[in-house]
Order: structure tokens, then C-alpha cells, then sequence
């Protein structure tokens, strides 16, 4: 799998993402018109320059095909930071969850240098749970998270260096 940034010829795949992917639980609503997917474009390229590593980025397979979508966004208010994936249905149960949040992991301790990483899911997505207590998050319980009730999670450096678990099978 590889990562690269995201730019506005990535528009329509995104799209077609957020509409496929409307149909798993989910914390929130996800734009299709190409004006509002423009705008989380334009908002991930000021995201790249003023973070230095955070943002979103596509994810391809070797082949060039486009599987997917994932970042490390700032969460609003604070000084903490999210992982977020969102793969096409097609690719589900492919290991490219675990193979993502492998690399954002070492993206956030091993580049970025963040103290802790925060992950949040639907509380009905059971597989999101599974992922994020493979890498070592610890549940912290529900909580309000974009106005819907979330399962929030938080991984610490110190737990992700000593796991480091295996990114792919």
C-alpha cells in the first residue's frame, strides 16, 4: 500500500468513497458534491502546511488502485490529534486497515513526535474496536464526539514503541 497527499484530481474517488461508505456505522456524515469534497481538499492542503505531518492522504494499492483514505487530523479545541480510515467496502477485510493505522501510528510517534493519539468510532463498529485495541489503544468508554456518542480510544508513544505491532499478515 502506498500513501500520497491528497489533491483536487482526487475529487470524484473521494466522493465515490464518501457515498459508498455512508452505509457502515459511522460518526459522521460525509460530503458526495464536488464543491464540499473540494473544500475538505482545500482544508487538508492548509492542514499540510501548517502542521508539518498531520493531514489526510489517499491510499493506493501497488497496482495504482484506489482503496481508501487516511489521516491524522487536530481535534478542535485542543491541542490532540485523531486517526481516521475510511476504505472502500471492496477492500474491507484486506488487512489495509491494519497496514494504515500502522503507518499513521509511526507517522505520529516517529515523525511527528506527538505524545498520544486519539481514535473514535461508531459505538456499533465492532471491527474499528478490534483494530484499535490490536495497535494497543486503551478504551476510554463513550463519549460525545461530533455530536454523535463515540467509543473513544487513546494510544500513548510509549505503548506504541513498545508494541510496535506487525502492520500487515
Amino acid at each position: 500500500m502506498r500513501l500520497s497527499e491528497l489533491g483536487y484530481d482526487d475529487i470524484p474517488q473521494l466522493s465515490s468513497l464518501f457515498a459508498q461508505t455512508g452505509k457502515q456505522p459511522l460518526l459522521m456524515e460525509s460530503p458526495t458534491r464536488f464543491i464540499d469534497v473540494a473544500a475538505i481538499v482545500a482544508c487538508v492542503h492548509r492542514l499540510y502546511v501548517r502542521s508539518h505531518g498531520l493531514g489526510a492522504w489517499r491510499a493506493d494499492t501497488l497496482n495504482d488502485a484506489f482503496i481508501g483514505l487516511f489521516s491524522l487530523l487536530p481535534i478542535s479545541a485542543s491541542a490532540d490529534v485523531e486517526i481516521h480510515v475510511r476504505l472502500k467496502p471492496e477492500t474491507w477485510g484486506r488487512w489495509y486497515a491494519i497496514e494504515g493505522t500502522h503507518l499513521l501510528c509511526r507517522q505520529a510517534f516517529d515523525n511527528v513526535g506527538l505524545p498520544r493519539l486519539f481514535g473514535y468510532c461508531h459505538p456499533d463498529h465492532r471491527r474499528v474496536q478490534r483494530i484499535m485495541l490490536h495497535f494497543g489503544f486503551r478504551h476510554m468508554g463513550l463519549c460525545e464526539h461530533r455530536g454523535q456518542m463515540a467509543q473513544r480510544y487513546v494510544l500513548d508513544a510509549a505503548t506504541w514503541r513498545e508494541r510496535k505491532p506487525v502492520a500487515a499478515h
